[in-house]
């Protein structure tokens, strides 16, 4: 990794928990606090403060995401932008494939929209972990409207063959949670309708800097049921009553006005991406989580493994140690200076690209020290 991009971050070397939090950069913290300053200072209007900087914002997470301007717009978290399209497809029917074991934030809109007109959930069981275009294909007819997926599952690591499934899809929208992949490994928007990601984990961009990116289909058939005033045109026009037309562009799925201190966040740390070069980035990603396996089948571990390749993998690796209590072996690996997670009984590591080799080698120390004691 180049000095550039690693002089933006200052965890604890013992840090292996990006999966729940990464904790964020100078560059996105610095964009936030600047934005504060600039309001505090009274020095312009509120529409001119909200105008240039969230433009420039817009137009950096559409680079981001691999999307023209116009195809970009910032969300607080993954689930209001998982809201916005749940909603927008109220009233059409059909139905929505979502595997069983997406986190809640790829389901609780599913099932709220559903309640209310939205189109039927179908819950794919998958109890190998593998969530492959064949594993979804069954459920998808000609009544499918949308297949949501997370591009990195956040039990088990495992990488989604997003444009496999777009084409097992067809002509259904794909939805791609990427909370688990954005700022570790090469994503965006590709084959997919929709891109929604939170900030706040590989990104390292701080809470409530969400982003997300849709296609033009998407635009076309997803009515912005939950949006509001900054969405429409025309928008500063009060002397014509609501409803206004609703824009074109992806900032229709804007709830009001935008996120600015989030969107500057998030915009500043794909930027750092960009310093880093994805491709760095993940090959990093790779190797320390790799290592992190590696240690486990050591030490003769259960490992959450679907993938068989690197190609199907990310940044997480969780498994769990026979005759060791998970609890236990986690409370020892922190009073070791290590923070990982526990996740229904199983030991939960993720490293980033900003993990110093050096630590994973000692944290494998740490771990066998637990297994000593068991």
């Amino acid at each position: 990794m180049n000095n550039e991009y690693l002089a933006e971050f200052e965890e604890q070397d013992g840090y292996l928990n990006f999966a729940s939090v990464g904790p964020a950069s100078r560059s996105a913290r610095r964009a936030a606090c600047e934005l504060h300053d600039e309001v505090a200072r009274g020095g312009g209007s509120a529409v001119g403060i909200l105008g240039s900087a969230y433009e420039e914002a817009r137009a950096a997470i559409a680079r981001g995401l691999g999307v023209e301007e116009g195809f970009a717009t910032s969300v607080p978290t993954t689930s209001s932008g998982i809201m916005q399209i749940a909603f927008g497809l109220v009233g059409s029917g059909g139905n929505v494939v979502i595997p069983a074991n997406e986190f809640p934030a790829n389901r609780y809109p599913w099932l709220r929209a559903e309640a209310i007109g939205g189109p039927a959930v179908r819950v794919v069981d998958v109890p190998d972990g593998r969530v492959t275009p064949t594993a979804l294909s069954a459920a998808i007819d000609a009544d499918t409207r949308l297949v949501a997926v997370s591009l990195v599952d956040y039990m088990t690591g495992f990488r989604a063959d997003i444009d496999g499934i777009a084409e097992a899809a067809g002509d259904a929208l794909v939805l791609v949670d990427g909370i688990q992949g954005l700022g570790a490994i090469a994503t965006g928007l590709g084959s997919a309708d929709v891109f929604v990601a939170g900030g706040q984990k590989w990104l390292r961009a701080g809470f409530s800097t969400g982003v997300m990116g849709v296609s033009g289909r998407a635009l076309e058939r997803l009515a912005p049921t939950l949006t509001g005033w900054w969405s429409v045109e025309d928008n500063h026009n009060f002397e014509i009553p609501p409803p206004h037309a609703p824009l074109a562009t992806a900032d229709r799925f804007l709830e009001g006005s935008p996120n600015l201190p989030g969107a500057v966040a998030a915009a500043a740390a794909l930027r750092v991406v960009e310093t880093g070069g994805i491709a760095a980035i993940e090959a990093a990603v790779l190797e320390r989580s790799g290592a992190v396996l590696e240690i486990a089948r050591s030490l003769d571990a259960d490992v959450i493994a679907p993938w068989t390749s690197d190609r199907e993998r990310a940044g997480i690796v969780t498994f769990r140690i026979p005759g060791v209590d998970t609890t236990s072996a986690v409370e020892g690996l922190s009073a070791s200076g290590f923070v990982v997670a526990e996740r229904n009984g199983w030991i939960r590591v993720s490293p980033h690209a900003t993990t110093p080799r050096g630590v994973i080698d000692a944290f494998g120390d740490a771990l066998r020290n637990q297994v000593r004691k068991a």
